[in-house]
């Protein structure tokens, strides 16, 4: 590198090196540190910005609110029962849906599941109730009083159609369900006369992006939910480029891959396909039967949890303490009073 000269208006500090590079032989190198004549100013100010750096959990200061009582966590603990729970928890993958907004509601995740113990156990913001059986009301009426979350409940469509699924989507409004469910085979015609008759929105079935699918939504169809099978990412991609404002609803499947692929193919909602009780009842015992120690106390104690006779609901495994049985039966045999003596007055002996 050698020095030359600049214009006036922007001069280049000249470099002086101990060694001229025309002296090295071929494979040598010049690690002497080259002395260069600058100006150094006296301060160097520097911003940076951090606007778009984004700390990890344990880095992150927790938000702070301003209460009579201090400074309180924005974000209070989490409330769980002692014995309820909900173990059955939807993918963390699904809380990177942007979700649809139902009567205030937000919804992310949909369980699909008829399953009503399956159904009080998970935290789902809502539950996707399609059966391969004809839509009954009496099913329908079992899902929404075991439910906390919004119930979407089929209607027909494939097997059921025509006036009775008119019908039982206006039943199904009466009895309190957020949506009605029709399925794939399903006409546009029907899907008008569906919400001209009922005031919640109707979810359409579609396995492709085509005239059908079209066809429903000018039919007044509110939420399409896609059902392509291993083409469900490449339709919702081409549904979305024509609906960007439509809400689109898809079946995840089970791994947490699969889940994320529905996510960034444009899907605002994923349905979750939980395991069964039968799988998960499996599950626990056989936990239950590898396990080497048995627990010292039962997980809840039915004699402390009876209230109005501690021996009700006992089971047969878990001993009674004496000093309840004690409690049960004090005062002894209740004695017999008597009968008065006008009873055998006039009596004949």
């Amino acid at each position: 590198m050698g020095t030359g000269s600049a214009p006036a208006s922007n001069p280049i500090p000249a470099i002086e090196r101990s060694v001229d590079h025309a002296e090295l032989e071929p494979g040598d190198t010049d690690t002497d540190p080259i002395s260069v004549s600058a100006e150094v100013p006296e301060s160097i100010e520097a911003t940076i910005d951090f606007s778009e750096v984004e700390l990890a959990d344990e880095f992150a200061e927790p938000e702070l609110a301003v209460t009579p009582g201090g400074l309180l966590p924005m974000e209070p603990s989490p409330i769980e029962g002692r014995l309820r729970k909900a173990p059955l928890r939807v993918p963390d993958e699904l809380e990177e849906c942007g979700g649809f907004t139902l009567f205030g509601r937000r919804i992310k995740s949909l369980l699909y599941t008829t399953d009503v113990a399956v159904i009080r156990n998970s935290n789902a913001d809502a539950i996707f109730a399609v059966y391969p059986f004809t839509a009954q009301p009496a099913i329908t009426q079992a899902l929404l009083t075991a439910s906390e979350a919004p119930v979407f409940v089929g209607v027909g469509g494939g097997t059921t159609t025509g006036k009775r699924s008119v019908q039982l989507a206006a039943v199904s409004e009466m009895q309190g369900a957020a949506g009605v469910v029709v399925n794939s085979p399903a006409p546009p015609e029907m899907i008008e006369q569906i919400c001209a008759v009922i005031d919640i929105p109707v979810i359409a079935t579609v396995v492709r992006c085509d005239a059908v699918a079209h066809a429903k939504v000018k039919a007044g169809a509110k939420i399409l939910n896609v059902a392509a099978g291993k083409d469900t990412p490449a339709v919702l991609r081409e549904l979305r480029e024509i609906y960007p404002n439509l809400p689109l609803i898809a079946s995840g499947g089970r791994s947490s891959l699969s889940v994320r692929e529905t996510v960034q193919a444009g899907a605002n909602a994923v349905i979750w396909t939980p395991p069964s009780a039968q799988q998960l009842q499996a599950d626990m015992m056989r936990r239950y039967r590898e396990a080497e120690v048995k627990p010292e106390v039962p997980i809840m104690d039915p004699v402390a949890a009876a209230d109005v006779n501690p021996l009700e609901s006992a089971r047969a495994d878990v001993p009674i303490p004496d000093e309840l049985i004690a409690k049960a039966t004090t005062g002894g045999p209740k004695r017999q009073r008597p009968f008065p003596q006008l009873f055998f007055k006039g009596r004949r002996h």
